[in-house]
């Protein structure tokens, strides 16, 4: 008779730790966020308007756009207000609070140029797309930096196995 076979050793899977639980003013800076990003959408869409009107030789459509540009400006600037409260960088510790407060202060930045682009979006749009879209840029690369932060990184779960 065969000996028995061997059963092979059970390994429990290793898991990463779960992600800290968001405290509550944490969860307030990002429905702040979230308010304000609707807002900073309705400008790229003004902006993109905007820019592919240039191009084309109706100066109709490129007056049209403009005013677009202008009216959504007023918009957007009313949901970054509404929004920007809640945005407090104190809500994150160390590195989060920096990148945090970066975020907030590119965001008020950015507002800051919507009143002039309310006003003078009609009249010179090539200018005020200019302006706002460096503003933006830099808006962009701040947000993706804190989005990155507050995502669990996997390289430490890796090298822990």
């Amino acid at each position: 008779m065969p000996p028995p076979p061997v059963p092979a050793p059970i390994v429990a899977p290793v898991t990463p730790a779960p992600a800290p639980v968001p405290t509550i003013e944490q969860i307030r800076y990002l429905e702040g966020l979230k308010t304000a990003t609707r807002g900073v959408a309705q400008l790229r869409d003004g902006l993109n308007r905007v820019v592919r009107t240039q191009q084309a030789g109706d100066s109709l459509t490129r007056r049209r756009a403009a005013r677009r540009l202008g009216g959504l400006c007023g918009s957007a600037r009313s949901f970054i207000l509404s929004g920007r409260p809640k945005m407090l960088p104190a809500a994150y510790a160390d590195s989060m609070r920096i990148l945090a407060k970066q975020v907030t202060t590119r965001l008020d930045s950015l507002n800051s140029a919507l009143p002039v682009c309310e006003k003078t979006a009609g009249r010179d749009p090539a200018t005020v797309a200019t302006t706002l879209t460096g503003r933006l840029k830099t808006y962009d690369d701040a947000l993706l930096a804190f989005r990155n932060a507050l995502k669990p990184d996997s390289t430490k779960a890796i090298s822990q196995q």
